[in-house]
Formats: structure tokens, sequence, C-alpha cells
């Protein structure tokens, strides 16, 4: 359906032009980076997405008013123990108007869903599969091109969008 795929998947695939950042999947990032931190607005509806880890990588919160899809609110933080994590996912979603938790449940989530869950938090578990992963990025990708969504500008969501590639194959 040529009017959800994004300007630049058409003039590569149908027209086949040739992009010069053909690599980059989020074009036009900084465009949509545009939005500041706010505090919770009372009778707003809040979604809270959670990536966990726990060594390597940064778990990071990010959370977005769903009346005007802005972020809000991001934070990140790693080599920290679990409870934690945690709490700090309970205080965030509760601060903001109990926002709806999605997080990925896929391995080392699924006992933290299950203790937030236990927490009262509203959870929705997200299993990541190949699948569900390319359908993330496509419509964060779509959702970018047509600035459906406003991130706040962060250094490192910048450069972890500009330089995100994506094997189509897999």
């Amino acid at each position: 359906d040529m009017n959800t795929m994004p300007d630049m998947v058409i003039k590569q695939e149908i027209y086949a032009e040739f992009l010069d950042d053909s690599g980059v999947v989020f074009r036009g990032i900084r465009d949509v980076c545009n939005a500041t931190p706010q505090p919770p607005k009372s009778g707003h509806l809040y979604v809270m997405g959670v990536d966990l880890a726990k060594v390597q990588d940064y778990t990071v919160i990010t959370i977005y008013d769903r009346t005007n899809n802005k972020q809000v609110y991001q934070e990140r933080f790693n080599k920290l123990e679990w409870p934690y994590h945690k709490a700090k996912i309970i205080e965030s979603a509760k601060h903001y108007n109990d926002a709806l938790v999605v997080l990925d449940a896929t391995g080392l989530g699924d006992p933290i869903a299950d203790d937030l869950i236990r927490a009262g938090i509203a959870i929705e578990p997200f299993k990541l599969t190949n699948t569900t992963k390319k359908e993330i990025i496509e419509k964060m990708s779509i959702w970018i091109d047509q600035h459906k969504i406003s991130m706040i500008n962060l250094p490192e969501t910048i450069t972890e969008f500009t330089s995100f590639t994506y094997d189509v194959s897999s």
C-alpha cells in the first residue's frame, strides 16, 4: 500500500532511485527530535516503553503522551541490580498517571514483567521476534517519515537512530 510506505522506500523500491544514506533506516530523525521533557498532565494517558539490560547495554525508559505521541521523559541507566530497575519502572509509571508499561518479555524480561504485574503496574508484555522487530522498525520509520511522533532531542537518541542498520534478509 503506497499510502503507508515511507517516501524513501517508494523512491528506492518502486522508482529504483539510489539514495545516499540507503543503509540508514530512520531518515529525518533530527526533524522529529523537537519534544522537551514534560511533567505528567492531569487527564492525559501515557505509555512507557522499557528496554531492559543488566550489564552491557543500558536499560532505557521512554514515556510518551498518548494524546499527541510526544515523548515526555527518558532515562538510561546500566550496571544496577534488578530491584533498582523494578523500583524505577514502578515509580515512573505511577508518576505518569499509571502509564501502561510495554516491555520486552522475551527471556530476562519475563520474570520482571511478572513482578511488575504483582506490584499493580499495567503491563503489556511483548515478545520480540524477528517478525515483530521488523514490524516495529517499519512502523517507527513511517511515523518518523510522516512526523507522527516527537522525541526529546538527546544526542544518544540521534546517534542510535542515525547509526541503526537493519538486515532485511533476516
